[in-house]
């Protein structure tokens, strides 16, 4: 139907289809560009029904042009390439660049078209030449040496192996190897430059790799390949040839070109990235540099040829991942993009000669940068010798989360409808335009809600199953001021804006957040050990016994931490807030109580995550409509600036813009909405009981009374400081690393109490304010380390146990000088440290003096770090 014709040496529909379909080498009626509408092959091979309205992929990377906006003359032409891909759905929405495995190309049932960008390197080295006009002479006496060295040709050229043209080409056209020794002896040498290109994606380091290569014979092989390049050799004399390897295997070989002006070749052969180009946008990391030799390898490519590889790893990272020149090798998103090496055109399989050896496609993707490692070795090689610079890497661990694939396509999107005159919608025409058409994936939600306690359910199911929430994706904007556009984070603007690291902390933050509810709600699993000391590679919780362990930062800090915090307390809080139920289980013989989780108050937990904090993206901040106004001191036509205020205000008054919170029950609205008001609760004050309960409780009783008409109860507040202690516990920009800012930066035992005083705050809700504060203050003297004895009564007894919360580890000392102050003083403290600040309310009578329990008078005072 669109006029193309299958090509007879294509034996696949991708094949077909993968070059054919690039921008201006395709052909429909009327000569107009064919695009494909993202659609699936059925089974059987049939195509899915097509839509009524066929809408065109868009690029995922913008094209850039010749007018300095994009890469200019720095790098090749860029177009449009559009392909069908075998195996298409087996990777999910939310996996990262990093889940991209390296296998050989498989035939799946299942099959989509991609859009991506395209840059030609024609021209710029690439010795190619048609299978066809080879030197026939030449290459028979070739075939015959190889068979007379007991080489088995027949299985090349098939299944991922190279044809013997190809390595024919190889040594004598390209000039990329050396075919040494005689007879059965016989053995390839090549001397590599492989470059690890290591960018910075939202915070996060990721190297860049092909993961797909189309050849000139028609197959395609998917594995994971850096740039890399052949080092050409130089005239070689027969007696060299003759005698030992050992030169050939030397770091600086004479009989090659030299291995660092190889480097720029490699990635203006394999990048099409011009000379210019490098030098602006790239520096070297020198410290990083190896090299190897690995001899007798078994090679893939030609089985039955023993190899030896010497090989110069050379690493590179761009300066500006921002930069709009980098935009056409998928920064800073971390688009995929592809390269076509020589004049690899589809069209030409159907020509004598056929596609030109030394041509090929390469799809490229950034992945996830690993911890630094020792160099990798084939098994089945015997190695020479390893150089490696005297100065390396210190091993650490990558702490950062890399952003998820479906969120780089929704941020692409974003980009591409923000870019053009916005709608008036209010109360943000930038929160309208983003959330355009997103939902969130309730399936999603409440598999996580259904999993999160299961041994197999890992924390990296759990991070691809965070794209349910579409709001995530608001955390990556970031206001730029270009041609007054207003443009997503990490898309081409000058060099001196803000960093991806920058924009990417907020995510950062969020996605930590998200893990300390993880590690909660499976403390009877992994999660002392995940929420302590984070996780290693392969999202698996660190297990520490050594301080000293080079895996992690501060080992010593998370040890003590696991062993030593009040985790009974975590759980209770849990409890409080219903996140955790009591279910009876009856059997044949007895029934017993079980703690399950509650997964409708789990999603809301986790949407109410998902938007807490998106208002501090400053481009999305609502405008307060007339009909709204005053709403907390703004009147019509202000921008809101609090952010808690802000997502309050669109919580009440435009829900639809915040679909994992409009979907919720009302109940759980009123508990996530509950979680926003301004409390005015210094927590501080609370537990080291340096406020009366006036200053401490007043404000909060009043947001109870007046703003929730006391709908909210114990359950609603016990959430409240579940979303307060998550929050707080991803506040380091550093999810993988665990939750660093209790685990190395806060001091435990502070926490601890933070931790025991919640169940007390929680009665707010239903008890006076003076009541609240007489209950825990008891608790911390029956309670307190070592043994104070028996509560106190009598007219000092509020004073004291003020006192000893206070002063904490110098209790002992300080309630002692105040047994030895002198009467007037002595009187003076209890009487004014036992005001309530209350209006009508006092401490209990046996606990304060009677004149104060008789003369409910103020001010009452805040005795701000008493001691």
């Amino acid at each position: 139907p669109l006029g193309l014709r299958k090509s007879a040496s294509c034996t696949t529909v991708e094949q077909f289809l993968l070059l054919c379909c690039a921008m201006g080498n395709c052909s429909c009626v009327g000569g107009a560009p064919v695009q494909f509408h993202e659609e699936e092959l059925m089974p059987d091979g049939t195509r899915a029904p097509w839509p009524r309205e066929v809408q065109p992929l868009v690029p995922v990377v913008p094209l850039m042009g010749q007018d300095g906006s994009g890469c200019g003359d720095s790098v090749t032409n860029v177009t449009s390439l559009v392909y069908i891909e075998r195996g298409a759905g087996g990777f999910h929405s939310g996996a990262s660049t990093a889940d991209l495995s390296s296998k050989m190309s498989d035939i799946s049932s299942r099959t989509k078209t991609k859009t991506i960008s395209m840059m030609q390197t024609a021209g710029l080295g690439v010795l190619a030449v048609p299978a066809g006009k080879l030197d026939k002479a030449r290459l028979n006496a070739f075939v015959e040496r190889l068979r007379n060295a007991g080489v088995d040709l027949s299985r090349w050229g098939y299944g991922g192996a190279k044809s013997v043209q190809h390595l024919f080409w190889e040594t004598y056209e390209q000039r990329g190897c050396m075919i040494v020794g005689e007879k059965e002896k016989l053995k390839r040498v090549t001397r590599l430059v492989k470059i690890k290109l290591v960018a910075e994606i939202f915070g996060v380091d990721h190297g860049l790799f092909s993961r797909m290569q189309f050849m000139h014979d028609g197959q395609t092989v998917e594995r994971k390949q850096v740039p890399l390049r052949k080092l050409t050799w130089l005239m070689v004399t027969d007696a060299a040839m003759k005698d030992s390897t050992e030169e050939f295997s030397d770091e600086n070989c004479k009989y090659t070109e030299n291995w660092r002006s190889a480097c720029k070749k490699t990635l203006e052969e394999r990048l099409g990235l011009s000379l210019a180009w490098q030098t602006q946008h790239l520096v070297e990391d020198t410290e990083v540099y190896r090299y190897s030799v690995e001899d007798d390898v078994k090679s893939d490519g030609y089985p039955g040829l023993n190899t030896m590889y010497c090989i110069h790893e050379v690493t590179f990272h761009v300066r500006d991942p921002a930069h709009a020149g980098v935009a056409a090798i998928g920064l800073p998103t971390g688009q995929e993009f592809a390269t076509a090496e020589g004049d690899f055109n589809f069209n030409n399989q159907s020509h004598e000669n056929g596609l030109a050896i030394g041509t090929q496609l390469n799809i490229w993707t950034w992945s996830r940068q690993t911890q630094v490692a020792a160099p990798t070795v084939r098994k089945e090689a015997s190695v020479v010798k390893v150089v490696v610079p005297q100065k390396q890497e210190n091993v650490r661990l990558i702490r950062r989360v890399p952003l998820p694939t479906a969120s780089a396509h929704i941020l692409a999107s974003m980009q591409q409808r923000l870019s053009q005159t916005l709608p008036k919608k209010p109360p943000s025409a930038v929160l309208w335009t983003c959330m355009l058409n997103l939902k969130t994936d309730w399936v999603l939600a409440k598999k996580i809600a259904a999993k999160i306690t299961d041994p197999k359910y890992t924390l990296h199911d759990f991070n691809a199953d965070l794209s349910a929430f579409p709001e995530l994706n608001l955390y990556l904007l970031d206001e730029r001021q270009t041609q007054g556009k207003t443009t997503v984070a990490g898309s081409a603007a000058p060099s001196n804006m803000s960093s991806g690291r920058t924009i990417g902390d907020e995510f950062q933050r969020t996605i930590g957040a998200f893990y300390a509810i993880y590690w909660l709600m499976r403390l009877e699993v992994d999660g002392k050990d995940g929420f302590a000391n984070g996780v290693d590679d392969d999202w698996k919780p660190f297990q520490l016994t050594d301080a000293d362990d080079m895996r992690v930062t501060h080992g010593d800090k998370r040890i003590g931490f696991k062993e030593n915090a009040q985790w009974p307390f975590f759980h209770k809080l849990l409890v409080d807030a219903h996140l955790l139920e009591e279910k009876k289980v009856t059997s044949m013989f007895k029934t017993t109580i079980k703690l399950v989780v509650n997964e409708q108050r789990l999603v809301s937990l986790l949407a109410l995550t998902a938007v807490h904090d998106i208002m501090k993206m400053s481009m999305i901040l609502p405008e307060v409509q007339k009909q709204h106004e005053p709403y907390h001191g703004y009147g019509a036509g202000d921008i809101v600036g609090d952010h808690d205020h802000a997502l309050a205000y669109v919580m009440e008054h435009f829900p639809d813009l915040l679909p994992s919170f409009r979907d919720l029950e009302s109940s759980e609205k009123l508990s996530v909405k509950f979680t926003q008001c301004n409390l005015c609760f210094n927590h501080g004050w609370f537990v080291q009981a340096e406020a009366p309960p006036g200053a401490i409780f007043t404000k909060f009783r009043e947001a109870l009374i007046r703003d929730h008409k006391n709908q909210i109860d114990s359950q609603d507040v016990a959430l409240y400081f579940v979303h307060w202690l998550t929050d707080l516990a991803g506040a380091e920009p550093t999810p993988l690393a665990g939750c660093e800012k209790f685990v190395t930066k806060f001091p435990l035992p502070v926490l601890n109490s933070f931790l025991r005083s919640f169940e007390f705050v929680e009665k707010i809700a239903a008890q006076t304010e003076t009541q609240v504060m007489e209950e825990y203050l008891q608790m911390r003297w029956t309670e307190n380390v070592p043994s104070m004895g028996p509560v106190p009564i009598g007219d000092c007894a509020i004073a004291k146990m003020r006192l000893l919360c206070m002063a904490q580890m110098t209790a002992l000392t300080v309630l002692k000088e105040f047994d030895s102050l002198g009467d007037e003083d002595r009187e003076t403290l209890s009487s004014e440290m036992a005001r309530s600040g209350c209006v009508g309310q006092c401490f209990s009578a046996q606990l304060m003096p009677k004149d104060s329990a008789s003369r409910l008078e103020g001010p009452a005072f805040l005795v701000y770090y008493g001691p």
